[in-house]
């Protein structure tokens, strides 16, 4: 189950989503956007952790794991967004 609800009207873009995916997808920014905070701070710290251990091998384990995270998403933004989405009423005015 999702930690947070929306308020009426807050309805999330797969676009947007898509963005944050392309551009710091390797951070987990578009699981935050989406309302997927854990797993987004699990994201980042997972690959800010990899940075100073790139040179044990450690750290490629770290963004190996991230990237290929990050391409399942790929596949996963739109049926997030939906759930949040669907999440709030149907009858909700915009704010």
């Amino acid at each position: 189950m999702l930690a947070m609800t929306l308020p009426a009207g807050r309805r999330k873009s797969v676009g947007l989503a898509y963005l944050l995916w392309a551009l710091f997808g390797m951070f987990g920014l578009h699981r935050l956007y989406l309302g997927r905070n854990l797993s987004a701070a699990g994201m980042a710290a997972i690959t800010v952790l990899s940075v100073p251990l790139i040179w044990s091998g450690l750290g490629l384990l770290g963004f190996v794991t991230t990237s290929t995270w990050a391409l399942a998403d790929a596949i996963l933004i739109p049926g997030m967004a939906k759930e949040l989405n669907e999440a709030i009423p149907a009858g909700a005015a915009p704010a």
